[in-house]
């Protein structure tokens, strides 16, 4: 067994508007700049197509860092909080964050 140190996930579910437009574009750019930020560790992301469940689609994005206090210092980013601005006026219906620590980890490869 690897020698583990517990983390913290950060769940952001959401679901989209139908003004969709730029949002793309903005995610890779909060992914690239989230990787530059201190404590983060990696990404995890997900959105289900629109035709086959919510109207807009639910999406899931798992960041997991360090520490609460780099999770504390991401969302203080002023470029992140330019974006979460935009969503909340442009591209969310709805979301929610949850914020978990991570004490176990395992994992399955076929292989």
């Amino acid at each position: 067994m690897k020698n583990f140190k517990p983390y913290f996930a950060v769940i952001f579910t959401s679901t989209l508007t139908e003004n969709t437009k730029g949002y793309s574009e903005m995610a890779t750019e909060m992914e690239n700049l989230a990787k530059e930020q201190k404590g983060y560790l990696g990404i995890d992301s997900a959105r289900s197509d629109a035709s086959t469940a919510h109207s807009s689609g639910v999406g899931i994005t798992v960041s997991y860092w360090e520490s609460l206090d780099a999770i504390k210092n991401w969302k203080a980013n002023s470029k992140h909080l330019f974006a979460q601005q935009k969503g909340r006026d442009q591209w969310y219906n709805w979301y929610n964050v949850r914020i978990c620590k991570v004490e176990k980890e395992y994992e399955f490869e076929l292989g």
